[in-house]
């Protein structure tokens, strides 16, 4: 069977792809960033697709003589070059329009547990609406909307709930009450292939949901054992105190920084997170497998437990250096320029130079302090931090060996720079 899976880039479209491909499909994989998710996945057949812009004609000549539509498109909150409802429900009306003109035969839509207006989120809202498109279409169509959805790596949701299991000593969480149904990955890519199978229920929207109940307390307490991190001290966070960390979560979204904490995922937090996979089950026969058993039987590994540690640690790193690089370029143009004019002057500097140089390296600080700050190639800013930090010190060494013993130490304490962009620029892996 030819499958064009959209979203193939993603957490739950690349496991599906992937994993249809070995099962003897022929996949079609297609993402906006698919020169990216080509080189991670080189096995694929890549092609490019946005649902921000395409529209019917844009599908019709990627759907020849594909047999099955998989959805896999996804946004949290409407940010810089996101809308949810161009996502959700425009772009993703132009490939069912399409789908119907070519004459696909099957169209399975990813969709998510507490996918409901009544949820208050816009996301939800969107969500929702475009289940009902895929419902209303001439297709054969089948809406799956996952739990938690759990596998060995992760993203999003998921990796927040790692991230708080690997912080030392106390973890905060807002409520901790919510109850989750958590879904495995492989139990997603089960329904997925069944739905697409002849002879499958049509027009049906199933909740995928695990068998064990477990609140979002007892998950972060769960990992942090499996990865061997011990007990914590739960501390509870009232949703008014968390509400500025989540607004602040919207606000990088607008800049094109993406994290998990945004004022959506609070509402859907308290709205619902479980779902009810009676009807699938009852349906299909499915036994998915329990969080519990997941954990126990995936050992945890070294690579775990640093993803874990580094959740906020890594962060923190990066906005600490980038602000670093940002603020000493502004200082040496204002406050401090007098400072940096005169030690180029000992320098052997002409006044030439010294401008030269003091508004070139000012301008190139600001630069890359201001693509670390704002996630826009990072690893390139990291490498340009780590090479001009040696550069720096090179001409200190031969101009002004001196400040290598001043009583401060202003050179030697800019060689932990170096291993500091060096291992942001190591563990960059935005998709």
């Amino acid at each position: 069977m030819k499958i064009l899976i959209a979203g193939a880039a993603g957490f739950i479209g690349s496991h599906i792809a992937t994993a249809l491909q070995a099962r003897g499909h022929e996949v079609v994989a297609a993402a906006r960033s698919w020169q990216g998710a080509r080189k991670r996945l080189p096995s694929l057949a890549w092609i490019g697709c946005d649902f921000t812009r395409d529209d019917v004609a844009s599908w019709t000549a990627r759907l020849r003589g594909v047999d099955a539509v998989i959805n896999c498109v996804g946004v949290l909150q409407k940010g810089l070059n996101e809308s949810s409802r161009a996502v959700h429900v425009d772009g993703l009306d132009a490939l069912l329009r399409a789908c119907e003109q070519v004459g696909v035969g099957r169209f399975v839509h990813i969709s998510a547990v507490g996918a409901e207006a009544a949820s208050g989120s816009a996301y939800a809202a969107d969500k929702e609406a475009g289940e009902q498109l895929v419902l209303a279409a001439a297709l054969d169509t089948v809406v799956l909307r996952p739990s938690l959805v759990i596998a060995r790596n992760t993203y999003g949701g998921s990796s927040l709930i790692r991230a708080l299991a690997g912080l030392p000593w106390v973890t905060p969480v807002v409520g901790g009450e919510q109850v989750f149904r958590p879904i495995m990955m492989e139990d997603v890519i089960d329904a997925v292939d069944a739905a697409i199978q002849p002879g499958a229920a049509r027009g049906v929207r199933w909740d995928l949901s695990g068998p064990e109940r477990v609140s979002l307390a007892e998950i972060i307490t769960a990992y942090r054992r499996w990865l061997g991190f011990g007990e914590t001290r739960l501390v509870k966070v009232p949703r008014w105190m968390a509400r500025p960390a989540f607004l602040f979560g919207d606000l990088l979204g607008w800049l094109g920084i993406k994290t998990a904490m945004r004022t959506n995922s609070l509402k859907q937090l308290d709205f619902d997170v479980e779902g009810d996979p009676g009807p699938w089950l009852d349906a299909t026969g499915a036994q998915p497998q329990a969080f519990s058993d997941f954990l126990n039987g995936s050992p945890a590994g070294a690579q775990d437990r640093w993803f874990a540690r580094l959740g906020f640690a890594r962060p923190l790193a990066r906005v600490l250096l980038g602000a670093f690089w940002l603020v000493t370029g502004i200082l040496s143009l204002t406050i401090a320029r007098s400072e940096a004019l005169f030690i180029l002057e000992r320098g052997g500097f002409s006044q030439e130079m010294q401008q030269l140089v003091l508004w070139g390296g000012s301008i190139f600080d600001m630069m890359v302090g201001a693509a670390m700050l704002l996630k826009r190639h990072v690893r390139t800013a990291a490498w340009l931090m780590a090479a001009m930090t040696i550069a720096y010190l090179t001409a200190i060494t031969i101009s002004l060996p001196g400040l290598w013993a001043g009583a401060l130490g202003p050179a030697l304490k800019s060689v932990p720079l170096i291993g500091m962009a060096l291992m942001i620029a190591a563990t960059e892996d935005e998709r």
